[in-house]
């Protein structure tokens, strides 16, 4: 095992030699959490801080979290939350103890930090409302899950498949549903500093797109794309809203191409909007029927563990 827990709450990240980590285990004071690097790059070494641990996991990032899983599942039960944060994400200690807090307080078993309106993002309704406090939505996505223990557990055999996107889509309707309390955090934003896909070659993306897994992993469970959509809210003052209170409210999203850098801003908020107002939460629930089947196929087989020397890619 990696060491003791010093905290109930665990970030882990995938760093490489730019990794934005260092700056949020500041201030120390704040610090209400432990950190886990699990470097892709020798230039990414160890930080001599009490609380944080290192290992050196080479290859694409879902299958180093999946290696993570397997070789380090007994250090990661030392912990009542764990938060997978990619990284290029830009926050700091408090805003991340702040994050643990809150998803604790409120129960939640999913969740995740909205973006800054300067960040790069693939969904506007990710991105900060600056009305709300937070919202109970359907999707959580893979740059900032945070997960209650039991919660990845449940999820963790998604990783197994060898896909490096879209796991996140299938992984709400993984969990049972009294187990779907999931959010998005707009009290407390990060910033995702660099373009959505900058690596992709590094995660094995050449000569094909994202959407190869999404549509693989989307086809293997049976179901379609779904969309991002809050069932409810709670606003700065603390008044509950329904689906029609946040889609009015995400009209202060129509701001955010001005301060973003990501591309097709505006057709991104529109369509946020348009699904707030007129969809509902989809979930798959055959999901979870098709991912026992795959496990309980998986364990009449040796399974060999993805050890560091042998995962998939490089980055």
């Amino acid at each position: 095992m990696l060491g003791k827990a010093t905290s109930r709450f665990l970030v882990v990240t995938r760093a490489g030699r730019k990794s934005l980590h260092a700056q949020w285990l500041a201030p120390a004071e704040a610090r209400r959490f432990d950190l886990l690097v699990a470097s892709y790059d020798p230039a990414s070494g160890p930080i001599d801080v009490p609380g944080t641990f290192h290992c050196y996991i080479p290859g694409s990032k879902v299958q180093g979290w999946k290696a993570v899983l397997d070789q380090h599942g007994d250090f990661l039960t030392q912990y009542d939350y764990v938060a997978l944060i990619d990284d290029d994400i830009a926050t700091d200690a408090d805003s991340l103890s702040r994050l643990f807090e809150l998803g604790r307080d409120n129960g939640l078993t999913l969740f995740q930090p909205a973006l800054t309106w300067d960040s790069h993002f693939t969904y506007a309704g990710t991105v900060r409302n600056p009305l709300l406090r937070y919202r109970n939505v359907n999707y959580i996505e893979m740059m900032a899950p945070f997960f209650a223990i039991r919660a990845l557990e449940k999820v963790a055999p998604l990783f197994d498949y060898g896909w490096e996107s879209g796991i996140d889509l299938i992984w709400g309707s993984a969990l049972d549903p009294e187990e779907r309390r999931f959010a998005i955090i707009d009290a407390v934003p990060i910033k995702h500093t660099r373009p959505v896909g900058a690596l992709k070659e590094a995660n094995g993306f050449v000569g094909r797109g994202y959407e190869s897994d999404i549509e693989a992993s989307l086809d293997h469970f049976g179901m379609s794309w779904p969309s991002l959509v809050a069932s409810s809210a709670v606003t700065k003052s603390g008044k509950r809203v329904g689906p029609l209170g946040i889609a009015w409210r995400a009209l202060v999203l129509l701001a955010v191409p001005f301060t973003s850098p990501t591309p097709r801003g505006w057709r991104r908020v529109f369509d946020h909007i348009r699904h707030q107002a007129t969809r509902r939460p989809p979930y798959a629930e055959g999901v979870r029927q098709i991912l026992a089947q795959d496990v309980s196929g998986l364990s009449h087989h040796d399974r060999s563990v993805t050890g560091p020397e042998e995962a998939p890619g490089s980055r």
